[in-house]
Order: structure tokens, then sequence, then C-alpha cells
């Protein structure tokens, strides 16, 4: 075979060959930027999953409450059994005695009047004055009292997973945000080297 026709034999083999990737490209074959590439989907067994804590800080309010007495003192007046309505009217009857006693004349009638209610006067506040008496009364109740206050405590939360897998004997480990089981799905892709 001469030179020629071997060129034109190897150029034909490669178009055969390129147009048959160009023809067989489907589902799991394709072009990337001007290169052929063959990716699937395959399984690998998981041998170690180890979860990723992270700590957060939790914030709660808390109310504390407890009892405390408290004292509260009243003042208490009252009478004891003086009869101001007779004081008064017995004040008044001796001041009216004594204004009529010292007036003379038209000016008795004005003494006597001024008498009976100056007299009517002393004798109610003399009645008041002796006969009301006040106390204090100490009572003591017992009263709730609350603190509020804000508790900080520390939690764990799982922040995502480190998983450990095995592909065609080859361990590998991949950060997850879930934890996948027994097998973890892998898309492999072949693409040649130019």
């Amino acid at each position: 075979m001469n030179k020629f026709n071997k060129n034109l034999l190897l150029g034909g083999l490669a178009l055969a060959l390129s147009t048959g990737v160009l023809a067989d490209r489907g589902k799991h074959h394709g072009w990337k930027h001007g290169k052929a590439f063959d990716e699937r989907v395959v399984y690998a067994k998981v041998v170690k999953v180890k979860p990723i804590y992270r700590e957060i800080r939790v914030v709660e309010p808390v109310s504390e409450c407890w009892s405390e007495p408290v004292r509260e003192v009243r003042e208490i007046r009252y009478d004891r059994g003086v009869n101001r309505t007779g004081n008064t009217l017995a004040g008044a009857i001796i001041g009216g005695v004594i204004g009529h006693q010292i007036g003379k004349g038209r000016g008795r009638k004005l003494a006597t009047a001024v008498g009976t209610i100056v007299g009517a006067q002393l004798g109610h506040d003399a009645a008041g004055a002796s006969g009301a008496r006040a106390t204090r009364s100490v009572h003591t109740r017992v009263e709730e009292v609350c603190e509020r206050s804000e508790r900080v405590r520390y939690e764990e939360e799982i922040e995502g997973y480190r998983v450990t897998y095995r592909y065609q004997g080859e361990k590998y480990t991949i950060r997850m945000p879930y934890d996948p089981g027994t097998r973890i799905k892998l898309r492999l892709r072949v693409e040649p080297v130019f």
C-alpha cells in the first residue's frame, strides 16, 4: 500500500470514529467546550458516617418567684362610748348661763346667745379630745415577688456529616448535609485528555 492510500485510509477511519462519537451522543455522552465526555451514575459503599456538630447559644427567659412577708400598719380611730351630743348640749347650757350673767340690759340676750354657741363648741371639742382614741394595727400578709432574668445554655446541633466511602478499592471522604445511608451515589465522568 502506498503512502497516499495509507493516509487516506487513516483519515477516513478518524472521520468515521468522530462521526460515531457524535452520532452516539445520548443521555450519557456529550460535548463540553468542544470535548467529548462520558458521564454515568454509579454507587459506592459507605463505610463510615460521622456527624459534625456545632455549638449554638440558647437564651431562655426565666422567672424566679418567692413569698415575702409584708407588714402593713393601719391607724384606727374610735370613740370610747362618749356621747358627743350630750357634751355639746351641756356646753351650750353652761355657756348660755354664763353669758346671761355677764350681760346687762339689751346686751344680755346677745351675751346669752354668744355664750351658748361658744359653750356648745367647747363641749363638743372636749368630748372629742377625751373620748376619741387612735390605735395602730400591724397586719402581716404574704406577697409573691418575682424576678425575671435570662439563662444561657449551649447545645450541640448537627451541621453536616463526614462520610467515608469506598469506590474501586480506594477510600474517599466527603462532607455532606445529610446521612446518605449504606451507599452513596456518584457521578462518574470520563473525559479524554487532549
